[in-house]
């Protein structure tokens, strides 16, 4: 199965979660396969937020699960550079692991070449391009 595939957030979710007993075993086949796994920085956010609200996955396995993951040999991040972003989540847990949102972010960011970024979030952080309140 080798390749290029682009995983949706559903393939991520059933990795992750582990609570579907064949679709965890045929998203871990996929991960463990010649592939190439294409994932977004999109998916990674709705990754994060259901296995926070759906399975009370707290930030820093959350974290470490998403290092782990971007860290795959066979996984390319298709809208931010995957070491800014690993470093940005790491950032995020030695600063606030509740922020992880806002390191994906900001290594969307980043990489898109931003200047800044402008936002109402007032407890926005980022550890590579600065944050502007409006």
């Amino acid at each position: 199965m080798a390749g290029r595939i682009f995983c949706d957030t559903s393939v991520l979710i059933r990795y992750f979660a582990d609570d579907d007993p064949p679709r965890a075993f045929a998203a871990a086949g996929l991960f463990d396969s010649d592939a190439t796994l294409v994932v977004s920085t999109t998916a990674l956010l709705e990754l994060v937020h259901v296995l926070r609200t759906r399975y009370g996955v707290t930030n820093p396995v959350l974290g470490e699960g998403l290092i782990s993951f971007l860290t795959r040999s066979n996984v390319e991040l298709v809208d931010a550079d995957r070491g800014a972003t690993v470093a940005a989540i790491q950032w995020s847990l030695r600063v606030s692991a509740r922020r992880i949102p806002d390191a994906l972010i900001a290594a969307a960011a980043e990489h898109a070449g931003c200047d800044q970024i402008a936002t109402f979030d007032e407890l926005m952080t980022s550890p590579s391009v600065p944050v502007r309140l409006l």
